[in-house]
């Protein structure tokens, strides 16, 4: 199997899509569109087509997204459709496509299973100085906001790694 050059990773969210590109071992890009202010019936649209713009701005070599699960609440099935639209969105332009449960990214990455989101964005930080300026807010939404590019970003690192 070809090693995934450029990856571009999603963490689905209801309220914010985090999204980061890498490119080998460089950090290329991320960050997280805010769904929250849109109608409910609005988001999983918009977050589609956001994720179709990417793939057409970055040409990844695979797609990868955080693993989602059904759930009893129809509602918080919104997550599991934004995945299988990104899943179609790979099938469609013949791109590999991998999901992975949170926990073994974060052991992977940080040797923790249950590492917070606040270690995972500063171990990332860590790697790469530019992404430091995210990790202390001077509000608690913020730092939270930022986390779901840092989860995506730890999402395209694990991927790498594996391949």
């Amino acid at each position: 199997m070809k090693t995934s050059h450029t990856i571009l990773a999603f963490d689905p969210g209801l309220r914010e899509l985090g999204y980061a590109v890498t490119r080998g071992k460089r950090w290329v890009t991320g960050g997280v569109l805010p769904l929250q202010g849109l109608p409910r019936q609005s988001r999983l649209r918009a977050a589609a087509e956001f994720a179709g713009a990417l793939i057409e701005q970055h040409g990844p070599d695979a797609l990868v997204v955080e693993r989602t699960h059904k759930h009893p609440l129809p509602w918080l099935n919104d997550l599991e459709r934004l995945t299988r639209r990104i899943h179609r969105l790979a099938i469609a332009r013949k791109l590999p496509f991998a999901s992975y449960a949170p926990q073994s990214v974060r052991k992977q990455l940080l040797g923790n299973g249950w590492a917070s989101k606040a270690e995972v964005a500063a171990a990332l930080a860590s790697r790469y100085h530019p992404l430091r300026v995210y990790l202390t807010q001077d509000k608690r939404w913020k730092e939270r906001y930022w986390q779901n590019m840092f989860d995506a970003l730890a999402l395209a690192l694990h991927h790498r790694s594996i391949q």
